[in-house]
């Protein structure tokens, strides 16, 4: 008679898989760039018109960064209307004054004052665009605008547009 053979299977351990990867992201945003400017009308001024210049301040400016880019840059502009009464005119400057900052050291910015206001954008207030930190950051100025009264000006309301955009 023949033999019979029982064979009995022994099971092996399962291979392991050495290792895994698995790349897992945080994505943040950053909020928006935006400028404030007074509320008008606002009355710069009264002065004769035997007056050489008469000046104002026009309110608080301010630029306010929350982007939260690196790296951080913007540029202010400020434009304007003539001043008119009617068919007469005033040309009129546009001084920032002292310029205050947060976020970044005010000597990244550049500040170009005087400038001689006029319906092309001008750039009072640059935010240097190679400053390497990034960031929130804000910039604060209150203009003193002077008109320069020619001669032979006539009374009334001389008045003008101002606008700040920032981009």
């Amino acid at each position: 008679m023949g033999a019979i053979v029982l064979a009995t299977a022994t099971a092996l351990p399962a291979a392991a898989a050495g290792s895994g990867n698995t790349t897992a992201n945080f994505d943040l945003t950053g909020g928006t760039l935006d400028i404030s400017v007074p509320a008008g009308p606002v009355t710069l001024a009264t002065g004769p018109v035997t007056s050489s210049t008469l000046s104002g301040q026009l309110g608080s400016v301010t630029v306010t960064d929350n982007r939260s880019v690196d790296p951080a840059s913007w540029t202010a502009s400020v434009s304007a209307t003539p001043f008119q009464n009617g068919t007469h005119t005033l040309t009129a400057s546009y001084d920032t004054g002292v310029v205050t900052s947060t976020g970044i050291p005010i000597s990244q910015w550049t500040i170009t004052t005087p400038l001689t206001l006029s319906t092309t954008p001008q750039n009072p207030v640059v935010l240097n665009p190679t400053w390497p930190g990034g960031g929130d950051n804000t910039a604060t100025w209150n203009p003193t605008i002077t008109a320069t009264i020619p001669a032979g000006a006539i009374s009334g309301t001389y008045s003008s547009v101002v606008t700040h955009s920032v981009i």
